[in-house]
């Protein structure tokens, strides 16, 4: 029977980089990264928004995506891996009253941002500052009063950044088996007495093995790298994953309106709109000049449900009756462009704190809840994962930074509530 080492379920982001510095700290490790799709980065990693930032009110998240950014920096820039990484910044479109020009002024001291004066906003040619009225009324909007650009942030690809560390954990010969789906975690006695009905109650219990699509794999250590598909492996076992699924839809729109603001100048070297933060409701423009167009989302909360969906779809009218509404309000022309695809996936919710859950029960280690931030967080996640999976009490960062490695797990956590969720 073939036994390794460690077993990965899921090759995302997190799978990757978790698998990067677990190999990287123990060479000598036999490590097989398992997924049930046909290559690797596929699932919520491929559906995402693509920015980056490190723009964060929680200091454990600020520290995760600091870190994370300056390494992905470190890849393009210096080992010359084009991660498709762009500082185009991150644009908070902001109300007279809101509540992030405290949380972000805080991070003065930690990276770089700018606040910019209705005056300099005005001078965007696409840009409406004042809704009509009539709208601001019927939509509870406010006049946009100034805003703050995010320095440190910009758009990456996910596909380039997943290619990166699968092409290292190639080199070091870390295995694949891909189109390899997990149908049960096999729940088993440490000590087995080989009687009907175990484990009992009263024995030391592990993961003794993992039932597949191409049959029973096994492993001394198991790593689940899952994203929102954690819940069905770990709920028959009893062990709690502690997240829940949100859904997500992004929308590209493009036309000639979309591209005269796409290419809006005066904030980056890239003559690129930022991706843009809308003063109300999260929604945002995030700009795609790959295909020259925009893309259009938001992080919703109340009204969306925890369902889950193996393959979600984005649907056309939440994007004409919700999204659409309040880009009318604030952008120049808006109506005349046109929706040319759109794409539905999943936040990983931590609902509590909006922070990983990074943590070891019986054999195996769990990590999620990554709310929407794996790519961002992603580096540093890994980092995280392989000193949880070493039992090492303190796991260093990117850039020098040390930390306590137990601070995303379950027991004793006091992270407080992230205020900046897109």
């Amino acid at each position: 029977m073939l036994k390794y080492d460690l077993i990965i379920v899921g090759s995302g982001i997190v799978g990757l980089t978790s698998a990067y510095y677990i190999k990287k700290n123990d060479p000598g490790l036999s490590i097989l990264v398992i997924d049930k799709a046909n290559t690797f980065g596929q699932g919520n990693t491929a559906r995402s928004a693509a920015g980056f930032r490190d723009l964060f009110s929680s200091p454990i998240n600020f520290n995760l995506s600091h870190s994370t950014v300056e390494f992905y920096k470190h890849v393009q820039q210096e080992i010359g891996f084009d991660l498709g990484m762009k500082f185009v910044g991150y644009l908070f479109l902001l109300a007279k009253k809101n509540h992030l020009d405290e949380q972000i002024m805080q991070l003065k001291s930690k990276t770089k941002f700018r606040v910019i004066e209705s005056e300099e906003l005005s001078r965007i040619e696409s840009l409406n500052l004042d809704p009509s009225k009539e709208v601001a009324e019927i939509m509870s909007l406010e006049r946009i009063d100034h805003a703050i650009l995010g320095e440190n942030c910009g758009i990456i690809e996910p596909d380039l950044v997943c290619s990166y560390y699968y092409n290292e954990l190639k080199s070091m010969n870390v295995e694949f088996s891909f189109s390899t789906e997990v149908l049960a975690l096999k729940l088993e006695p440490e000590n087995p007495l080989n009687y009907p009905g175990e484990p009992f109650l009263w024995q030391k219990k592990k993961i003794g093995g993992l039932s597949t699509s191409k049959g029973d794999l096994y492993a001394d250590q198991y790593l689940l790298a899952t994203d929102v598909w954690t819940n069905a492996l770990t709920d028959p076992t009893g062990l709690d994953s502690h997240i829940r699924p949100k859904k997500r839809e992004v929308f590209q729109v493009s036309g000639e309106p979309a591209q005269k603001i796409l290419h809006t100048q005066g904030f980056n070297s890239d003559s690129l709109l930022p991706f843009t933060i809308m003063p109300h409701y999260g929604v945002y423009l995030r700009p795609a000049p790959k295909e020259n167009s925009l893309w259009i989302g938001v992080a919703d909360d109340i009204g969306r449900d925890f369902s889950f969906e193996e393959q979600p779809e984005a649907h056309e009218e939440y994007y004409q009756t919700n999204l659409r509404q309040v880009l009318e309000a604030y952008w120049k022309n808006y109506d005349k462009t046109n929706l040319t695809s759109m794409w539905a996936g999943y936040y990983c919710y931590n609902t509590i704190d909006k922070a990983p859950y990074i943590f070891r029960s019986m054999n195996v280690t769990v990590a999620d809840g990554t709310s929407g931030s794996g790519i961002l967080k992603g580096d540093s996640i890994g980092r995280y994962v392989a000193s949880v999976y070493g039992q090492k009490k303190e796991v260093v960062l990117h850039g020098g930074t040390r930390m306590d490695s137990s601070i995303l797990g379950i027991e004793g956590r006091t992270i407080p509530v992230e205020k900046i969720i897109l």
